[in-house]
């Protein structure tokens, strides 16, 4: 359903005219309804306060040294050189240090601006509009908006002649800029600033066009459709374009239409269900960029509305909303960091105003609250209990694209069962070596959990997140983790993740509210293993895991179980049993096995910014080389065993 149909049905209270208008709101109608409606005082008035925190701290400027850049309010997470910077000299890294606080200045002004903005709008605090005029004028002055030397690393330790072109931070920080100028009062500014802010966009635009021309930015070259490197520098063609001057943007209808063919593109490039190949978190950067630039496009004179019509973005925020999982968890896979979903508050904020999605209101409602401190948090609560019917989204669903299959009991997070199992598709981004990973969660407690992604500067990330030793799949010999180069990984150990060898198609047999039965095809991810299928069936109480495995040349066969259980809580490890407090974990095999217990890391069982977890984990591996194995394991939950029962940590 699109916009359109969303607000007539559900929205006419949001517009000022008498008819529903076919397009969403222009954000300074919207402001001004929200600023007549009584029942949203105490929200607007939460708005301003959070606008005059941001109005109380100093402007941003531009670091021009490693030194500034380290002490600024958008200092990178890296205060050294990370691993996957080895090969890259200290100039190199210096250019790459200030061109990524480009992106975080960004990130940082993409809501402080607006959000000061807006609460001018409401209060007409002559201070927000000072703090507002000066970051703008500050910004009126970066030239280029996102510096030279992105793309450096130890792939390309050096910046190519010419430069790498726009970014992520051109997309956020023409976003900062014209979403301000649309929020504010068209007198509001001086005309000298208002000219500059205009000739700082009309050199973006120029440079971006000739980004698409010369092929400078890898995305362009690689012609990277799917990914928010492509999106966000279209995002900002379009709304560069769109905020000029209308005798100025006339001159700029090629690059406009370039920006909105670029992004139409990168929807098509989606999954038809709504999936994101690169995964929720990315699709929540992408889509940050796509909702801006469509609704800019829907609310021009023109009213283009090819964007917001498209049927990925009425699909999107029921995948969006199966990541949740029972007690707080996440369906984490791709690097998807280690946030909860409260912090997609502003995100699907902003679908809702874009869109009108009740899905994306159903989720904003139940699970993640509304935020306060942004404009689209507002327009959102506009769409009052009285004036939507919300119905959740599905129970469960199998997605062929970012292949999965995610499973609930119900959406009542403190009872229910959660049950996702992943495949893998040619066209995933992100991607971890996942195919075929099971997670389970009843209740609060996770159970089987995966490692995770916390941030990609860590030492172990390639092996102990992104790895087979990452998450509940096979893995060729047992080689230490640590020790597994990306060459190990990739000729023995590992999934290989290149577009022949991503596939693991799945097939579901069943799936009701009782529970269901998938298979998943794993074979051709691994290069010794000419079959690997995983077939598991699952209810509210457990589960049933049964492998497959044949291999081209003898090896050890290897499974690891990530468990939600915290290095110091009690387990008993027996011949084929796991017995932990609340659960069972039993294995059976063809051939004669060993199992043991380790200890890992995990970003799944903390939710902190900075917050690394360890838990347990099972691994169960053949006590020989052998070329065919078939292993069936069983999960049963069990009430809580008493506490001081004894640990063991090896059996074999």
């Amino acid at each position: 359903m699109s916009f359109r149909k969303h607000l007539c049905l559900f929205l006419p209270s949001l517009f000022l005219a008498a008819a529903v208008p076919a397009t969403p709101p222009t954000p300074r109608d919207a402001l001004a309804r929200i600023a007549a409606d009584d029942s949203l005082a105490n929200y607007r008035q939460r708005l301003v306060d959070a606008a005059r925190r941001d109005a109380g701290k100093p402007i941003l400027r531009r670091p021009q040294t490693l030194e500034e850049l380290q002490s600024s309010p958008t200092a990178i997470r890296y205060k050294t050189k990370p691993a996957h910077f080895s090969k890259v000299d200290d100039a190199n890294w210096r250019t790459f240090a200030l061109s990524l606080g480009d992106v975080r200045a960004g990130e940082t002004l993409v809501g402080r601006l607006p959000r000061i903005a807006a609460g001018y709008v409401f209060s007409g605090d002559p201070a927000l509009l000072e703090h507002v005029t000066a970051q703008l004028a500050e910004l009126a002055t970066w030239s280029p908006l996102q510096r030279p030397g992105w793309s450096i690393n130890n792939g390309n330790p050096r910046l190519r002649p010419g430069g790498d072109g726009a970014w992520l931070g051109t997309g956020y920080l023409v976003r900062a800029i014209t979403d301000t100028l649309s929020i504010l009062p068209a007198d509001a500014l001086a005309s000298d600033l208002r000219a500059a802010l205009h000739a700082r966009l009309e050199s973006e635009i120029a440079s971006i066009e000739e980004d698409f021309r010369t092929g400078r930015p890898w995305y362009v070259r690689a012609r990277a459709i799917h990914s928010n490197q492509w999106v966000l520098p279209n995002e900002a063609l379009v709304r560069a374009c769109l905020a000029l001057p209308p005798d100025r943007a006339a001159k700029h209808s090629a690059a406009l239409e370039l920006g909105v063919s670029n992004l139409l593109l990168s929807l098509d490039a989606q999954g038809s269900q709504g999936e994101f190949v690169e995964g929720h978190a990315y699709a929540a950067i992408t889509l940050g960029g796509v909702l801006s630039a469509a609704r800019a496009t829907a609310t021009a004179p023109e009213q283009d509305t090819r964007l917001l019509d498209h049927p990925f973005l009425q699909n999107f925020p029921t995948w969006f909303a199966h990541h949740i999982q029972p007690g707080g968890q996440v369906l984490n896979a791709f690097d998807s960091g280690n946030r909860a979903m409260t912090a997609y508050q502003s995100f699907l904020a902003a679908f809702v105003a874009a869109t009108g999605s009740p899905v994306a209101l159903w989720t904003l409602r139940n699970h993640t609250g509304f935020p306060d401190n942004s404009p689209d948090g507002l327009v959102a609560r506009l769409l009052s209990p009285t004036a939507v019917t919300a119905s959740p989204p599905p129970l469960f669903a199998h997605y062929p694209v970012a292949t999965r299959v995610n499973w609930r009991s119900s959406w009542d997070d403190t009872t229910a069962t959660g049950f996702w199992m992943r495949g893998g598709h040619a066209t995933d981004f992100h991607d971890h070596m996942d195919r075929g990973h099971v997670n389970f969660v009843v209740g609060p407690r996770p159970i089987l959990i995966e490692a995770g992604t916390f941030n990609y500067g860590l030492r172990d990330y390639p092996t102990h997140y992104r790895g087979v030793g990452g998450h509940n799949v096979l893995q060729l010999g047992d080689v230490p983790l640590a020790d597994q180069t990306p060459e190990i990984l990739a000729s023995r150990a590992g999934q290989i993740l290149d577009a022949r060898h991503r596939s693991a198609p799945m097939t579901v047999q069943r799936m009701d509210a009782d529970g269901g039965s998938a298979t998943v095809d794993v074979s051709s991810c691994y290069k010794n293993v000419s079959r690997w299928v995983r077939h598991v069936e699952w209810d509210c109480s457990g589960l049933t895991v049964r492998d497959e495995v044949a291999l081209d040349a003898a090896d050890i066969v290897l499974f690891r179980w990530h468990l939600g259980l915290r290095p110091g809580d009690a387990t008993t490890l027996r011949g084929t049993q796991l017995t932990a407090d609340g659960f069972t974990l039993a294995w059976e095999s063809t051939r004669l096995l060993l199992a043991r217990m380790e200890t890992m890391p995990d970003t799944t069982l903390e939710k902190g910014a900075n917050e690394l977890g360890r838990h347990q984990a099972l691994v169960v591996r053949s006590r020989e080389p052998v070329t065919q194995l078939v292993l069936t394991t069983r999960l049963r939950t069990i009430p809580a065993a008493p506490t001081d029962k004894p640990t063991t940590s090896e059996a074999r």
